[in-house]
């Protein structure tokens, strides 16, 4: 309790004690470093840092600086001249009428640190212009009530005189330099670690945008341009207030370069060195108050240069650091990004990246919106981040997942990581959900400058990982081969387009024979080269065209081109294979029938396969297809059957002209019992339904025989006939 009360107790006395003392040590200051010479034994003020103390305690401390300014009047009544004591009160109801108005407009913000630019415009006219102002203007009423010489500097007649302009320019310079340097100084003695901040920054602009080279050339010439205006030769221009404009473009470079933290200061510094010296770059003689109102006007309008410079500058270069950091950072979920995890591993190239994969988030997006995936990574990403250590970092991933930049993890971290993931639940709803998760990972070394490629590469080993339930290396070798067999998957996605573009598949025919004498027909079979000139086996290319969504692409292209040889030969009959996404289509029929009217092919010469999946399917628009293709006057065969669940009794359901027995059973037929009346079974629920049935994969005498025996109705395989290229039938 003891300490407690101690702290307490010292914060109060820092929240009060320092404003009570700060502005009597302050203004003295602030009276020492002002610079005032006398012209014609008249006082003619150069540079006036007075207001200016009294503004910054003001801007710091509000109502607080009340009790130390009361305790300044008090000290300056018993201590000071009344001349003194007046001028104090001047300054005093100048800062104060134009304090009042700043903290109104300002509100909340007045106490802010100089330098953002929401402030700088309201800084200037309140602070600084108004201040000048209100203070002249009290000044010379005072004397033009009170007619008398009390106060030295008090000796001008009338108010529009060269005097007055160069004592209000002086104020003003006072007041824009003035104020940020009491300011900061006030800052650092309430708070030490202000100084660290100012340096910090400092610090960090000037390794940006400067380098020692320039700084010590910038630096160089400034300082032979100071020695030569404090030194007192008039032999040389140089030495005369012309130095003064060649240090103008210096500072301004520095505003804009080192930054308004830095120059600001560093130009404040300069000008009570400047006015101190004022005589030795300004000679007393005829022209004295023309060049010392050119100076003066010169002085304020650059200072105002550099102030307003240095805080665009610095306004600059915060939205440009605000655009890099928007650059990476994801804006749905506020988490570093890609790119953010690019530049984090390019400067630590050692560390393992890890793809938290999601593949459910995908479904679960699609009915409840991409901000539930969001809020889904955000809350996922915060419950993993307990695990993380020192600089590891969370990223955010676009593909249904999260991405973990870790150093050096153990076996151990990596299965805690993926046994965290798989056992977080995310409340939704009212409800708990929770998914699986696969973990993939990999040292970053090689991917330094692709890690678009490292996200994909670990997006194939994440898969891996959910099916194995285990972290999955992506340098382990059944990652290796998952990623070749994916590799050859996108070639063969390329090749696919590439063929279908310029019409470059081939169409075989394989005889279909009927064990009953009447005219064979053939199966059409498609056929893709590789870019060498290989074969690629269908079942290779296929399931890559459907996944792709090229498959009722394809199926058009066979059908049109068959029914362009069948334009040639009208005697032939031909069957085409369909796939599943083409039977679906509710447009397919309509456009079989034009093809059929442009090629003038009767319809009943085509036969279209379609395999028990759909041709039994429960779905309306597979029924209605195989419907419409028989009032069309097409036959309808069904492939493969028998791999489906439940065949007998779906096949009451359906109405089709051809039934295809699967080759799985015709193969064993001659050896498997079972096989053997199960295609028995098939052929006589066929008859009952009048359909035709076809054995595929004859591939032998034995096999023929005994498929005739079941009076099967037509015949293919190998042993029957080969197939061969469509264009090369008689």
């Amino acid at each position: 309790m003891d300490s407690i009360a101690s702290d307490s107790t010292a914060h109060t006395n820092k929240r009060w004690g320092l404003p009570l003392i700060l502005p009597c040590l302050l203004y003295a200051l602030a009276q020492l470093l002002s610079s005032h010479i006398i012209a014609d034994g008249r006082v003619l003020v150069v540079y006036d840092l007075e207001l200016a103390a009294i503004s910054a305690v003001l801007v710091l401390f509000g109502y607080r600086a009340i009790p130390g300014l009361i305790l300044l009047i008090v000290c300056s009544v018993l201590f000071r001249p009344l001349a003194d004591t007046r001028e104090l009160l001047v300054y005093l109801a100048a800062a104060l009428i134009s304090y009042a108005i700043y903290a109104k407009s300002t509100g909340w913000r007045s106490p802010s640190s100089f330098g953002f630019i929401t402030l700088t415009t309201q800084r200037i006219i309140w602070l600084c212009l108004c201040n000048a102002l209100l203070y002249t203007g009290f000044r010379e009423v005072i004397f033009l009530v009170t007619r008398t010489h009390l106060y030295p500097g008090m000796v001008f007649e009338h108010v529009f005189n060269a005097q007055t302009l160069v004592r209000i320019q002086g104020v003003m310079n006072g007041c824009v330099t003035g104020i940020p340097l009491f300011y900061t100084v006030l800052r650092v003695i309430c708070s030490p670690k202000y100084a660290a901040m100012c340096l910090k920054s400092i610090a960090a602009q000037f390794s940006e945008n400067v380098g020692y080279t320039r700084f010590l050339a910038w630096a160089a010439s400034l300082l032979i341009l100071m020695v030569c205006l404090n030194m007192p030769l008039k032999n040389n221009v140089f030495f005369t207030f012309y130095s003064l404009i060649l240090i103008f473009p210096l500072m301004l470079w520095s505003a804009v370069r080192i930054g308004y933290i830095f120059t600001v200061p560093f130009w404040t510094v300069m000008l009570i060195v400047l006015g101190k010296n004022n005589e030795n770059y300004i000679a007393l003689n005829d022209d004295y108050m023309l060049h010392q109102v050119l100076v003066s006007t010169a002085i304020f309008v650059f200072t105002l240069t550099i102030v307003i410079m240095g805080v665009l500058s610095r306004f600059n270069k915060l939205r440009i650091d605000q655009l890099l950091d928007m650059g990476l950072t994801d804006p749905m979920t506020n988490m570093p990004n890609l790119r953010a995890l690019k530049a984090d591993i390019k400067a630590s190239p050692h560390s393992t990246v890890c793809l938290i994969q999601v593949p459910e988030m995908e479904l679960f997006s699609r009915r409840y919106g991409l901000h539930f995936r969001a809020r889904y990574q955000k809350k996922l990403a915060d419950f993993l981040r307990n695990q993380l250590k020192g600089e590891e970092k969370i990223y955010y991933h676009a593909g249904y997942g999260l991405l973990l930049k870790l150093n050096e993890p153990s076996w151990g971290r990596l299965s805690l990581l993926y046994k965290s993931a798989n056992t977080f639940r995310y409340s939704h709803n009212n409800q708990q959900l929770g998914f699986r998760s696969g973990l993939g990972y990999c040292r970053a070394t090689q991917f330094c400058n692709d890690v678009y490629s490292l996200t994909g590469k670990l997006g194939i080993v994440s898969g891996l990982s959910l099916v194995n339930g285990k972290p999955e290396n992506l340098e382990a070798q059944s990652s290796r081969i998952l990623e070749s067999t994916i590799v050859g998957r996108t070639d063969i996605r390329t090749v696919l387009q590439k063929t279908l573009d310029n019409d470059a598949f081939v169409l075989m025919a394989q005889p279909i024979v009927s064990t009953r004498g009447e005219e064979r027909y053939h199966e059409i079979l498609l056929r893709m080269l590789d870019e060498e000139g290989r074969f690629i086996p269908p079942d290779r290319f296929l399931p890559v065209a459907t996944e792709a969504g090229l498959a009722p692409d394809i199926d058009f292209w066979v059908i049109r081109n068959t029914l362009k040889t069948m334009q040639q030969h009208p005697d032939r009959c031909f069957s085409i294979n369909l796939a599943p996404v083409t039977v679906c289509r509710a447009s397919f029929v309509h456009d079989v029938q034009l093809l059929l009217t442009q090629f003038g092919v009767d319809p009943h010469r085509i036969i279209f396969e379609i395999t028990e999946a759909d041709a039994l399917s429960d779905t309306e628009q597979s029924q209605n297809t195989v419907r419409a293709l028989k009032s069309l006057g097409c036959r309808v065969a069904i492939d493969d059957f028998g791999t489906g669940f439940s065949s007998h009794a779906r096949l009451r359901d359906v109405s089709a002209d051809i039934l295809k027995i699967d080759g799985s059973f015709i193969r064993e037929i001659t050896e498997s019992e079972v096989s053997h009346y199960i295609v028995e079974s098939f052929c006589h629920v066929a008859k009952m339904k009048n359909m035709q049935v076809v054995a595929e994969y004859v591939e032998n005498e034995n096999i023929q025989r005994c498929l005739e025996r079941m009076n099967v109705d037509w015949l293919q395989g190998y042993h029957i006939g080969k197939p061969v290229p469509l264009l090369s039938l008689a």
